[in-house]
């Protein structure tokens, strides 16, 4: 893999985990991702009498950052790529809170869809060439 895609990759990946939340304390989508994890591993693992399963959420979003990341094949990039953009969409907050949209939030949120545009372009690139 050249050394254009990796850092794509890694632009992307960076970019997807710094998207500003739009809900009303505007945590970063790390922060979040985190939290949630957390939160239902904490509720499964005491005596709650409830569990947070939003938060099981967080673990198919993190294998799909992992397949992205190690994946050379374009069409699983173009698969990660539509994954990871709709469950930015709900975990953000873009969808209830769309009127909350400021220029971080457009800024990082094109970082992360033109650098994957561009993995997934070079990928496909570097196949047609062999």
């Amino acid at each position: 893999m050249s050394l254009t895609i990796k850092i794509l990759k890694i632009i992307a990946i960076i970019s997807f985990l710094m998207l500003p939340g739009l809900h009303e304390n505007g945590v970063p989508h790390f922060g979040f991702l985190l939290f949630c994890l957390l939160q239902f591993i904490t509720d499964l693992f005491s005596n709650s009498t409830s569990i947070f399963w939003q938060g099981f959420l967080v673990v198919p979003i993190l294998v799909t950052l992992a397949i992205f990341f190690i994946s050379k094949n374009y069409k699983i990039l173009f698969f990660c790529f539509l994954i990871l953009l709709i469950s930015s969409m709900f975990t953000t907050g873009l969808i209830a809170n769309y009127e909350r949209i400021n220029f971080l939030f457009l800024f990082v949120f094109l970082i992360f869809i033109l650098s994957s545009i561009g993995v997934i372009a070079l990928v496909k690139k570097r196949i047609v060439e062999k």
